[in-house]
């Protein structure tokens, strides 16, 4: 009995972290896509790229804290505080230019 109990607690947490990890991935990969978008000067693809990077971001952030992985919670603010800086910092050097 506490075998298989342990077993769906494992799969659980791993179910957890692929979901989280996979948000993330989308999230960098939408990152990226947002800078392209800056540099083409597409602003209607570039606010929505910065829109879905965000989205992902947090809703990573969410999936870590409600299946209660705290590493992953921690290494999803990370991501999203970075992810916000880099955006803050390709906007204004957008503008600047």
């Amino acid at each position: 009995m506490t075998i298989a109990v342990g077993v769906s607690t494992l799969a659980l947490g791993l179910t957890g972290w692929k979901s989280v990890g996979g948000q993330l991935l989308t999230s960098g990969v939408f990152l990226l896509n947002s800078h392209q978008d800056m540099r083409l000067r597409a602003r209607v693809a570039a606010t929505f790229s910065v829109f879905i990077t965000t989205a992902f971001g947090i809703s990573a952030l969410v999936t870590a804290i409600q299946v209660n992985l705290s590493h992953a919670a921690a290494i999803c603010a990370v991501v999203l505080s970075s992810e916000t800086l880099l955006i803050l910092r390709w906007w204004l050097r957008r503008t600047s230019a």
